[in-house]
């Protein structure tokens, strides 16, 4: 996580210094999301971080994303993927 999270914030700075100001960073409560040693990354490199609910896809937009992507462009055999 640590390497993500620095390789984002280079490249949001990269783009655009005052990136904070207008992001905030999504995140479901996923055990590796919500744990100490990730909210403390989160908290030492100053990202605005949101919460969604538990089991809250709908407000989520990118789960439609990642919903339609694992149903076609890298499954093409239609393999279940656990969400319907």
């Amino acid at each position: 996580m640590k390497i993500f999270f620095h390789s984002l914030i280079k490249k949001l700075e990269a783009e655009n210094t005052y990136w904070h100001k207008n992001t905030i960073i999504m995140l479901d409560n996923a055990t590796y999301h919500s744990c100490s040693s990730t909210l403390k990354i989160l908290e030492d490199l100053g990202v605005p971080v949101l919460f969604t609910g538990p089991h809250s896809y709908s407000a989520s937009p990118v789960e439609l994303f990642f919903a339609a992507f694992k149903s076609s462009d890298i499954n093409p055999r239609k393999a279940p993927t656990g969400k319907k």
